[in-house]
Formats: structure tokens, sequence, C-alpha cells
């Protein structure tokens, strides 16, 4: 089975559970509603690739659309956790910032190509998403196991995903014009990358408690 199968795998799962909480535990708060980040990522990432007559859509567009939902929803998802004055605002104005600064891009998008603002940008919000958080939990500690919060899945998950990211991301086109066969096996080191960061986000809603919470944030 190829890494490319065994990565939409993960995420079908994953997103499938997320559901199963969402409808029989009710489990809103923990989750983030998870299953909308998972199923903006098999509409864009998953399903073009998978059925004929969508191979020939345009997946720049969707990229794009899949980078500015993320920067709402992962934004959004620690604004609300991070409860620090200075790190919500300095996050609402970055967040605005590559909001804008994305759109600006894409309206003189090469069609070929996608600017290296949309790229890096994504991975640079999870960098500082994630560590926020991190030294948020260190600030306030408390008896809760680290562990037991989702937001430590989902922290490591997009941290590791961000780094590895931004080493595939950034010399793309050149490998893609001077070293093809190093571009593929980057490629595929990337697909590990993945599978591993949605097994953490799987991890992640296995070990959310079980009591019921509320539908609030």
């Amino acid at each position: 089975m190829s890494l490319t199968k065994i990565y939409e795998i993960v995420v079908f799962i994953t997103f499938l559970y997320s559901i199963y909480l969402f409808v029989f535990k009710k489990k809103l708060k923990e989750q983030f509603y998870l299953f909308l980040y998972l199923l903006i990522v098999i509409l864009v990432d998953i399903i073009p690739v998978n059925i004929q007559y969508l191979k020939k859509c345009d997946r720049i567009f969707l990229f794009i659309v899949y980078i500015l939902f993320s920067i709402l929803y992962f934004g959004i998802i620690y604004h609300k956790s991070i409860v620090n004055k200075s790190f919500r605002i300095l996050n609402f104005i970055l967040l605005i910032f590559l909001i804008f600064l994305n759109i600006y891009k894409f309206q003189d998008q090469n069609i070929e190509k996608i600017n290296f603002i949309p790229i890096i940008s994504l991975p640079i919000l999870f960098i500082y998403l994630s560590i926020s958080w991190y030294l948020f939990k260190l600030k306030n500690v408390d008896e809760t196991k680290i562990t037991d919060s989702f937001l430590f899945w989902i922290s490591s998950g997009i941290l590791i995903w961000s780094v590895f990211f931004i080493f595939r991301a950034i010399p793309m086109y050149f490998l893609q014009e001077n070293d093809p066969r190093l571009l593929s096996f980057v490629i595929a080191a990337f697909s590990v990358v993945n599978i591993v960061t949605y097994l953490l986000f799987l991890i992640g809603l296995i070990n959310i408690k079980n009591e019921r919470t509320s539908g609030r944030i």
C-alpha cells in the first residue's frame, strides 16, 4: 500500500471518529469541531486526486481555500484557548494581516505556481500558535496532565507538520527543475509526516475524557 493511500485512510478514520464524537458523545469543546477541518482536507487534498473528473480542477484554488480556512480555524481555536491578553491582541493582528496578505497575493497568482507567501504563511502561523500554547501551559501548570489536553496533540501535530513542510515547500520549484529524484524523496518523506500528524490528531480524539461538555469553546 502506498504512503498516499495510508495518509488518506488515516485522515478518513480521524474524520469519521470526530463525527462519531460530535454526534454520539457531544464532544464539542474538546475536539473543537475538528471534523470541519478534516472535511476541508478531504475536499481539497483527497477527493480531487481520486475522482477522474475532478483531477482537471484548479488545485491551486483549492489550496488557497485550504490556507485561508486553516488560518481562521486554528487562529480562532488558539485565540479562545490561550487566556492571555497580549497573545490575543497579537494573534488577532496576525490573523487579519495573513488573511489580507494572502488574498492580495492570490489576486496576482501564477496559475502554475503557488506564491511563496501562501506557502510559508501557514506553517509560520502554526509554529507560532503551537509554541504559544506550550508556553502558556508551562506558565499555568495545574494538576491535569498536559497529554490529557486535546490541544497538546493538535499542537504537536501542526508543529511537526510545519517544520517539515517548510523544508519540503521552499526548495520545491528549484528541485522540480534541477533534481526531480530528490524532490520525489522529499515528497515521500513528507507523506510520512502527514500520516504522523493526523495520527496525533486521532490520538488526541481518542484521549478525550468521557464526560459530556458544553457546545462552547
